[in-house]
């Protein structure tokens, strides 16, 4: 279907609502058709007003924010009015457009109010994103690489967690189950299954913690981040949070690195344990008082594991209070 945007302009807070949201990919390509121009145009159906609005209804941001703006377009020859809130991106760089589309699509196909409030949200998210200049060291991208792989891994045998993952980086757990379950993903290109530790992450007398260990060997025909994240876009093309976060990390990344970083598959999935917190070696003392950021290493290689389907029995039971 081909849309053909005819014109556009403000309108009043007394402009009818609960209108269809144009589909952004579309409007993008015919954006490059018509204009020649790099310039990417995205826009959520109105749902309510603010107190954001003035000036009959609408507000220009800086940085490419309108609301309630009436689209006029024509689509299979037929010419329709839609009011709905407009991002612009004027950003020149491929990836960074691709990002943007993948990040409105997911924040418009979401199961969540796209009220204006929630519109701001999402365009100062995605400005702070374009904006960073933060470099990401070897770990991180090999523990994205290895958090990927495992929520892959359980979406692939029945179990979804990737609502569960962490909303940021430096948090306590990777994976917050429910109000008591924690998960932690550790991975290492090591031989040995040794993997650095916060106390509080093995002794908590407050959660219920698996630990999932990740061995990678690195190898020019294996799987590349850049292939993970794909079917992760793919798989989870609504999640905003997820995407966002994944997004936020790899902004300041060439796509070349991402596709470049590779590592064997087959030792990936032969080498993947399972562990229940309790069982990894550590100290059975709580953290003394005065005491802060205790951390250490930790060899699993002796140490009990638990079965996959285990690992997917507690991922999954009900929880009764």
């Amino acid at each position: 279907m081909k849309i053909e945007i005819v014109d556009r302009e403000p309108v009043g807070t007394d402009t009818p609502t609960n209108v269809p949201t144009l589909n952004s990919e579309q409007e993008h390509t015919n954006e490059l058709q018509d204009s020649q121009q790099n310039h990417m145009e995205t826009n959520n159906t109105s749902q309510s007003t603010s107190s954001q609005t003035q000036n009959g209804g609408n507000v220009q941001l800086e940085g490419g924010k309108q609301i309630n703006y009436a689209f006029t377009y024509r689509s299979d020859d037929e010419e329709k009015i839609e009011v709905v809130h407009l991002l612009t991106c004027k950003e020149k760089n491929e990836d960074k457009i691709m990002a943007f589309i993948r990040l409105t699509r997911a924040f418009a196909q979401g199961e969540r109010d796209n009220d204006q409030l929630y519109l701001s949200k999402l365009f100062s998210s995605i400005s702070s994103l374009f904006d960073r200049r933060k470099q990401v060291s070897e770990i991180e991208l090999q523990g994205l690489y290895a958090e990927l792989y495992v929520m892959l891994y359980f979406y692939n045998a029945g179990c979804d967690i990737s609502k569960c993952w962490q909303s940021k980086n430096m948090m306590k757990f990777d994976f917050s189950i429910n109000e008591n379950k924690r998960m932690e993903i550790k991975s290492t290109i090591k031989t040995s299954r040794t993997h650095h530790f916060k106390h509080d992450q093995l002794l908590s007398e407050l959660y219920d913690i698996r630990i999932v260990s990740v061995m990678l060997q690195k190898n020019d025909y294996g799987e590349s981040l850049g292939e993970l994240i794909e079917q992760i876009r793919d798989k989870f093309a609504d999640n905003y949070a997820l995407l966002i976060h994944i997004e936020s990390t790899i902004s300041q990344i060439n796509s070349e690195e991402l596709y470049q970083r590779k590592y064997d598959s087959t030792y990936t999935k032969t080498n993947l344990r399972f562990y229940n917190a309790k069982d990894i070696p550590h100290f059975n003392e709580k953290t003394p008082d005065g005491v802060f950021n205790a951390e250490y290493d930790c060899a699993l290689d002796t140490s009990p594991t638990i079965s996959a389907q285990e690992m997917i029995s507690w991922l999954t039971e009900v929880q009764y209070v």
